[in-house]
């Protein structure tokens, strides 16, 4: 005589752990989102009179980020110029004189970083206005971004559970088969 009630959940526990390994793993997914760095401009220098436009077609929805680096020609010390990044749209508009928004700016001597999102694919426009000062600049840029992809794949720990259950299930059968039943003297 066995224990019929704890072999059968043995066995159905070892079927469950079946299952998962041979027919459900692959339809049981995770997704992962995976960050690519792409170098757009890993390090260029060049010299800036008055002003300098460098243009770089970058994809949607990614996130730009870089560093620039101002030194005045004559001295190489620290210097600074007027950096803007803008669109295609706006770079139109203020390259006429017009109204327009940029999507970054500054101003800051020495070495800076810059980072920002674009909206749509095209061209983008790094500007560098340096008609404020006397000397030229020596300008060192470099410009990366990181683009997100999410892509679906089984999950990995799903072996773990179909072994576990196996494990398990293997267990209690043993356990139910191999017991034998109380049995009363009423």
């Amino acid at each position: 005589m066995v224990l019929l009630k704890t072999s059968l959940a043995g066995a159905l526990l070892l079927i469950a752990g079946a299952l998962l390994l041979t027919v459900a793993g692959p339809y049981l997914t995770v997704q992962v989102r995976v960050t690519e760095q792409h170098d757009v401009e890993p390090r260029t220098q060049f010299l800036v009179g008055d002003v300098t436009d460098k243009q770089y077609t970058l994809p949607a929805s990614v996130s730009v980020f870089g560093t620039i680096n101002v030194a005045q020609a004559p001295t190489n010390q620290s210097g600074s110029l007027r950096f803007m990044i803008f669109d295609s749209e706006n770079y139109q508009l203020w390259s006429t004189g017009q109204q327009s928004n940029n999507l970054f700016t500054s101003n800051q001597p020495g070495t800076s970083n810059f980072t920002f999102n674009t909206a749509s694919a095209g061209a983008y426009h790094f500007v560098f206005d340096n008609r404020a000062s006397v000397y030229k600049k020596f300008v060192a840029l470099s410009v990366s971004y990181d683009e997100i992809s999410v892509s679906t794949k089984p999950d990995p720990r799903v072996p773990y559970m179909g072994w576990g259950l196996l494990a398990v299930g293997f267990a209690i059968l043993i356990y139910g088969l191999a017991r034998k039943p109380r049995t009363s003297w009423a």
